[in-house]
């Protein structure tokens, strides 16, 4: 878990606004390797993962070797309401993580406007997310 928390902390600037790009980073590479401007196609795609989510990650500590991440800062922040986990809070920036290889499904790092760190499953497909930001 501390693992997460150090990358989050890295990796994240320090509020999300509209102006802030979106990224995509190559752990591999450990290095921010495409940036694109924050459209509304991406708010829309950030707020239906928010909407999917299933429940915290379970794993003591997921890794993030061998991903590729896109950080969307969120404008304005959204509400995430999961009463099983006993989360009621807004988002302010998500990291989705997407294993280049294996079995594990694609999880999310959220930042709220706290400056708390959430590690989540979700259950959308990320066809659409792939595709904006040039993935196969």
């Amino acid at each position: 878990m501390w693992l997460i928390l150090c990358f989050a902390l890295f990796f994240s600037g320090s509020t999300a606004n509209a102006a802030e790009s979106i990224e995509l980073f190559d752990s591999d590479k450990q290095q921010v390797v495409a940036t694109f401007a924050n459209t509304e196609s991406f708010q829309t795609e950030a707020k239906r993962l928010l909407q999917s989510v299933s429940g915290r990650v379970l794993e003591l500590n997921p890794s993030l070797e061998h991903a590729m991440i896109i950080k969307i800062p969120l404008a304005p922040t959204q509400r995430l309401k999961h009463a099983s986990s006993g989360i009621d809070t807004e988002i302010a920036e998500m990291f989705v993580i997407m294993p280049k290889k294996g079995n594990r499904p694609p999880w999310l790092i959220l930042h709220t406007k706290e400056y708390e760190t959430i590690v989540m499953e979700f259950g959308a497909k990320i066809d659409q997310l792939r595709a904006q930001v040039k993935l196969p």
